[in-house]
């Protein structure tokens, strides 16, 4: 009575691990990099969003003899907007949801909540016209992985910086 093999045996089955083993050494490193890709263009991609925002902005509150005034209002599209010198304050609520339709959670005081970025508002100082966007996946500032928002002032339009040493 011949019988069939059912199965693996030992060695088929270890040459098989082995294998896996060494397929997934050599693709987690690029695993691992498409992710800090990923985080990388999804700021940039925020970035480009701001920057058109901030250029949309902009002629409105010149339009409307605002441009000048350290802190005002505008509406555009039945939202109102605060602005700083003409182009879009840095307030995470009160501006950047709305012109960017985003959901933005304050990373300090509700880090668990649900949201498409995370920000914060440093306090003190200088540092009220400033705020720091982070992706889901890196939530706080100190994991070097965000997009840094200067508001304008009365001499210099908003800049944005990037950092992504941590994506």
């Amino acid at each position: 009575m011949n019988r069939t093999p059912r199965g693996f045996t030992l060695i088929e089955l270890v040459i098989v691990i082995v294998v896996l083993g060494i397929l997934a050494v050599t693709a987690m490193p690029r695993l691992i990099n498409l992710q800090s890709d990923a985080r990388i263009a999804a700021l940039e991609g925020l970035k480009a969003g701001m920057q058109s925002a901030s250029d949309m902005v902009h002629p409105i509150a010149i339009r409307e003899g605002k441009d000048t005034l350290v802190s005002s209002a505008i509406t555009v599209e039945n939202d109102t907007i605060q602005i700083a010198y003409g182009y879009p304050a840095a307030y995470a609520k009160d501006t950047w949801a709305e012109l960017i339709e985003a959901t933005f959670t304050d990373s300090t005081f509700h880090p668990d909540d649900p949201g498409d970025w995370y920000f914060s508002n440093p306090q003190g100082g200088d540092n009220d016209s400033l705020i720091y966007f982070m992706h889901k996946s890196r939530k706080l500032r100190g994991e070097n992985c965000y997009l840094q928002y200067n508001e304008a002032s009365a001499t210099t339009p908003p800049s944005f910086e990037l950092e992504t040493s941590g994506c």
